[in-house]
């Protein structure tokens, strides 16, 4: 008889992204920036924007929401709920007691914030599977949730272009085919934490975020296969953080992995911050094809985070 206990795997993914977009061909003129420049640099052409008095809590109700929609989700058996969130509702309490009350969820679940920014998924499903394990726990949702639309200058250069509102829901669990962690890295590097600041508004160094991103995420992915006796050539496909195009293009090439099994997804909806990598894995957990996934988010901090996702079962 095998009494071994299974690991928690994710089994879907709910997402939401609202309807409202915002063109960036205009703008970008009156930034002083190419159309080539836009389509081939950057890359976003239009930027998701969340409704008019719509809060951070109203968003991660919509992907949760989703969430329920995919997959028969024991809402009444949920035993941790953590949010990834910059900008919660409120200072006080976090994020995920608001969000736990506006679903009704039970007494006995766990809540807790992450303040990660874009590096924020990686770290969250790290942090989730980690306490499952711990604490013996069967079913767990992550959330995401950084809209910056309305918390970047319109006329910055490196900002206003660039970010998108959504919200993912992440559901983990014990039970059938899903994507196990098996392993992840992690660094911050010093004396580079004013690459990104949030005081008034979102400041961003942009040529700064992209040296520290060409520098530090190829040598941390090379480390994260090696210790797991792999290639490149040997994962199905690596969801990079959508910071832009021409990041995410360069990161691949430095990792020598062809552009099909790195995508760049983003350039209708921006990017996302925490939720840039679920919104891409949602599709591939959901079909259960592939069968080896490696995540990687980057930036605020800065700070840099990997995950190696290997196919339990299928979802077919």
């Amino acid at each position: 008889m095998n009494n071994i206990t299974p690991r928690p795997r994710m089994q879907s993914i709910g997402r939401y992204l609202p309807m409202l977009r915002e063109s960036n061909w205009e703008k970008a003129e009156q930034l002083g920036f190419s159309r080539d420049f836009l389509e081939h640099k950057l890359g976003v052409v239009q930027r998701s924007i969340k409704e008019s008095g719509q809060s951070n809590t109203d968003l991660c109700v919509c992907a949760f929401e989703d969430l329920r929609q995919r997959t028969n989700l024991p809402m009444e058996q949920l035993q941790l709920l953590a949010v990834v969130t910059q900008h919660p509702e409120f200072k006080v309490p976090h994020a995920a007691a608001v969000v736990h009350n506006r679903l009704g969820l039970a007494k006995n679940c766990m809540t807790f914030d992450v303040s990660q920014g874009c590096a924020g998924y990686t770290h969250g499903v790290t942090i989730v599977t980690g306490v499952m394990e711990a604490a013996g726990l069967e079913q767990a949702v992550l959330i995401t949730c950084d809209p910056y639309s309305d918390k970047v200058d319109s006329q910055d250069k490196d900002t206003a272009l660039l970010f998108g509102d959504a919200a993912t829901a992440t559901y983990f669990t014990r039970n059938g085919p899903g994507y196990e962690l098996i392993d992840s890295n992690f660094g911050t590097l010093p004396d580079s934490f004013r690459c990104l600041l949030f005081r008034d508004c979102l400041e961003m160094d942009g040529g700064a975020v992209f040296k520290h991103a060409v520098q530090e995420v190829p040598p941390s992915l090379r480390e994260l296969l090696r210790r797991n006796s792999l290639t490149e050539a040997e994962i199905d496909l690596f969801l990079l953080h959508q910071g832009s195009k021409y990041l995410v293009e360069y990161i691949a090439r430095k990792m020598r992995v062809p552009a099909e099994k790195a995508p760049f997804e983003a350039a209708d909806y921006g990017n996302t911050v925490s939720s840039s990598i679920p919104l891409m894995l949602q599709k591939h957990v959901d079909a259960g094809i592939l069968d080896r996934i490696v995540l990687s988010g980057f930036g605020v901090g800065f700070t840099w985070g990997n995950n190696f996702l290997r196919r339990i079962g299928s979802n077919t």
